[in-house]
């Protein structure tokens, strides 16, 4: 699906739905118990700088969870999230 979504094969790429998708497959990966994974999914849809407003409940919904199970990588989430996203709210970690 992502590599549908950026190629250039039928039509132009569609970074926005690719973010999207990341952050729906990271969502879904924290539901598989994956956390680690979602960590990492959701770190390339952030850095990607395709995020719209409407996502940011996601990217912040995975944040937490990766943090609550005590994954190292909720820090630099969190700061990319905070840099990227710019809303000005952070996601707290426990």
């Amino acid at each position: 699906m992502l590599a549908r979504l950026e190629s250039t094969v039928n039509g132009p790429p569609r970074p926005r739905r690719a973010a999207s998708a990341r952050l729906d497959l990271s969502l879904a990966l924290i539901a598989a118990g994956r956390h680690d994974e979602a960590a990492g999914t959701t770190l390339e849809a952030i850095t990607l700088g395709r995020l719209v407003p409407s996502n940011y409940w996601r990217a912040r919904e995975v944040i937490q969870s990766v943090a609550e199970r005590g994954v190292p990588e909720a820090a630099e989430l969190a700061e990319a999230y905070r840099e990227a996203c710019g809303d000005g709210e952070r996601p707290a970690l426990p």
